[in-house]
């Protein structure tokens, strides 16, 4: 029988697969597109979960060397800055290790 951790493990790998697999295949045009009613575009909320994954990381898991400014938070909405493709994976890349 598999422990409460193992499942959150299971559940956590699970959620971030179906989260970064779609990132194979987004384009830079892309990053702007909004499911309307919705305010945010697609890069500010790839930028979100990044932020949210870092600071997950260093508040819950106590990862104290990770930095993160979380600008999507402070916005508190999309000012449309968060279209460089590149950066974007990079970023939620480095969220994943932490």
């Amino acid at each position: 029988m598999k422990t409460k951790t193992e499942i959150f493990i299971e559940l956590w790998i699970e959620a971030r697969t179906r989260f970064t697999n779609p990132l194979t295949t987004i384009t830079t045009a892309d990053l702007k597109k909004k499911l309307l009613p919705a305010q945010n575009s697609v890069g500010f909320l790839i930028r979100h979960i990044g932020d949210v994954e870092l600071l997950f990381a260093k508040n819950v898991f106590g990862a104290s060397e990770v930095k993160v400014s979380l600008q999507t938070v402070i916005e508190k909405h999309d000012t449309g800055e968060w279209t460089n493709l590149k950066e974007l994976k990079e970023y939620v890349s480095l969220s994943l290790k932490h």
